[in-house]
């Protein structure tokens, strides 16, 4: 259980350090663990104890001087602060309202310069988290949690902790706790289509354009089996109709929140910058 606990911890780590920094995200490192009488704690203290802690871990893969460094301008200790203080605030978030996914956004709060967004429970009572930390929640799989979550026994809770100077933070997961981060399916993560395209990121994607629609000036792309809709990045599709019922290479980018800045679309938009058919047009185009 500990090691299906550990693989969750360093999911959790990755995915949000990967948020912070794409060169970090690449690295290999270890996560120290520190066991208590009667609870499994994994804490990383991100403070002075995080440039030792990682310090040791990476000399062992990655040498001394790799601890010592910044990436993408920011330094290690500071990603992995963030990137613990964000694993307990899903923690908390989680806690209050009960659930892993599909917190309720519709009556949100505001605060902080809207930098922090309330989200309330099934009783009204709000909890407060950076927006940027929502954000990155939409697309963590409920099932990297409940990993993280499988060493909660009777006798066993899991307290996740990072020290911001002399304050600790921390969350507890106890027995009582332990269903709303391990009910969750499969079904979770399946039902994201392609979530190897990331909301951001900039694709090149071979498919056929299928049909196009003049009223919402969006195209659909046959992709892998599926239909994803696309949208120009400037002006009309029909500068695109030569392409139509063609095989072609969309190049663009990706959005998956489509709907709200929080949710995760199921299936990715793709913003057409560039339509390169690969075939020619023998059929005509009924755009």
């Amino acid at each position: 259980m500990a090691g299906i606990a550990l693989t969750g911890l360093d999911d959790l780590l990755r995915y949000f350090n990967s948020k912070q920094s794409s060169e970090l995200a690449k690295a290999e490192y270890e996560v120290p663990v520190r066991i208590r009488e009667g609870s499994w704690e994994a804490a990383v203290l991100a403070g002075v104890a995080v440039v030792g802690a990682f310090g040791i871990a990476y000399a062992k893969r990655a040498g001394e001087e790799m601890a010592k460094r910044d990436f993408d301008g920011v330094g290690l200790k500071d990603i992995f602060k963030r990137s613990l203080t964000a694993i307990v605030d899903l923690i908390r978030l989680a806690k209050h309202t009960g659930k892993l996914k599909g917190w309720s956004l519709e009556n949100v709060r505001w605060r902080n310069d809207n930098t922090e967004v309330g989200i309330p429970n099934a009783h009204g009572e709000y909890e407060y988290l950076p927006v940027e930390f929502v954000e990155w929640y939409a697309a963590v799989p409920a099932a990297t949690l409940a990993k993280l979550a499988q060493v909660v026994e009777e006798e066993r809770t899991l307290t996740v902790s990072v020290r911001d100077g002399d304050i600790l933070i921390e969350q507890r997961v106890t027995i009582r706790e332990k269903r709303i981060f391990t009910e969750t399916t499969e079904e979770v993560d399946e039902e994201l289509l392609f979530p190897e395209l990331e909301h951001g990121m900039q694709v090149r994607l071979e498919g056929r354009l299928i049909r196009g629609n003049a009223e919402t000036n969006s195209i659909g792309l046959e992709y892998q089996g599926h239909n994803l809709n696309c949208i120009p990045e400037q002006g009309s599709i029909v500068q695109y109709k030569s392409a139509l019922f063609l095989r072609c290479i969309v190049e663009g980018g990706v959005t998956r929140h489509s709907k709200s800045r929080f949710v995760v679309d199921r299936r990715p938009t793709i913003i057409i910058r560039r339509v390169t058919p690969l075939e020619s047009d023998s059929q005509g185009t009924l755009l």
